[in-house]
């Protein structure tokens, strides 16, 4: 998520708000968080303040001053602060990619996770989790995504909030990422009952049909067995399920295979997504072990989209930038890389198609750059 520093004006306990740039009624201040160059007689009421200038009088709202590009925070985007002088964009009102993060959990331990697990105490998430919950209440939002972790581990929490997102904005897309393995069990799967699949979709990973590849990808013995079984049992409850499948140096050479098996076992699939890897986590830590160049696995790639495709099923390619996509597949690459860290190198700033690259992971330790191509004209459809 995208941060911002500063100075807190004191010790305090965390806590978040939605942000105002325009003030808003004395009545109606105590959930907003004001941004203001300046701290004065209009900073007072609020939740807590956030100030390009000076720090703010003894009576003024707890606050963070001297913060810079104040300007990337908006009017409904949601923020925590902390006494550290951290502000953590938590909602972005503009974004199509909001998140409840829910733990840092997880039952794999996934080679290329760019975002290594932590036995943290999950309860913290959670209660910021509610708390965006009861500000979006009332407010008409077009998405929704639960994740982690694996946000399935945190049980009761994880059903109350899905329950929450599902009926509290019917008109979002909601979608939980997951590896799935907890659905292999019916009891388990049967606690989604009640809660409305209308618009909810499951984004389960799973990297190969082989055993062996998959299990050894996820760290785990037995995930590919649990993944599918979980899968399954997510649709027969009448929840639709995306599979996304990561590509590295395990999994590419049986791409197609891999295609094949989707189409004959998962059918009802609504759409599956190949993904380009983000070094970062693990996957920096495992970069030899992984990383292997579009150049090498293109051919590839461009089978197994097409054979799923020409199959009549919904197929997308994330985080690969169009110049490196073989040209049959470039119109199934989609923008994909949240907006706080996606970036463009130098090459790419005379390319005719950026508006429509998905750009690379600021994160990543390393994006070939050796391989970027920008296009001087327009790709015909």
């Amino acid at each position: 998520m995208m941060t911002l520093h500063g100075t807190s004006s004191r010790k305090f306990s965390s806590f978040i708000g939605e942000i105002t740039t325009h003030g808003q009624p004395f009545y109606d201040r105590k959930t907003y968080i004001l941004v203001t160059d300046h701290m004065d007689c209009h900073s007072l009421g609020y939740r807590g303040c956030i100030t390009s200038g000076h720090k703010g009088r003894f009576y003024h709202p707890d606050h963070i001053y001297h913060v810079e590009n104040t300007e990337n925070l908006h009017d409904g985007d949601i923020v925590g602060l902390d006494e550290s002088g951290n502000i953590e964009v938590l909602w972005e009102n503009q974004s199509h990619q909001n998140c409840l993060f829910l733990t840092e959990r997880c039952n794999c331990r996934c080679k290329m996770c760019p975002q290594p697990p932590k036995n943290s105490d999950s309860s913290i998430f959670l209660k910021q989790a509610e708390e965006i919950l009861d500000l979006l209440k009332g407010k008409q939002i077009s998405d929704c995504c639960l994740t982690g972790g694996e946000p399935t581990l945190v049980g009761d929490g994880f059903f109350s909030l899905l329950r929450r997102c599902t009926s509290e904005h019917p008109e979002a897309f909601i979608t939980v990422l997951s590896n799935g393995k907890l659905f292999s069990s019916r009891d388990f799967t049967r606690r989604l009952s009640g809660i409305s699949p209308r618009k909810c979709m499951f984004c389960i990973s799973l990297h190969s049909e082989v055993d062996i590849i998959h299990d050894d990808m996820v760290g785990s013995v037995g995930s590919c067995s649990a993944t599918q079984q979980g899968i399954y049992n997510i649709a027969s409850v009448g929840f639709a399920v995306e599979i996304r499948i990561v590509i590295s140096q395990y999994n590419y050479k049986y791409l197609v295979q891999f295609a094949e098996h989707i189409y004959n076992y998962f059918p009802f699939c609504v759409h599956c997504a190949f993904m380009g890897l983000e070094f970062h986590g693990y996957a920096a830590d495992r970069a030899s072990e992984l990383d292997v160049v579009p150049s090498e696995y293109g051919a590839y790639l461009r089978d197994a989209v097409l054979t799923l495709h020409r199959r009549g099923m919904r197929v997308s390619v994330y985080n690969i930038p169009l110049c490196m996509c073989p040209p049959e597949i470039r119109k199934f690459s989609a923008k994909s890389i949240s907006s706080w860290k996606n970036i463009w190198i130098n090459k790419c700033n005379v390319c005719m198609e950026k508006e429509h690259c998905c750009g690379f992971f600021s994160t990543s330790i390393s994006i070939h750059e050796e391989l970027v191509k920008p296009f001087t004209e327009r790709i015909e459809e």
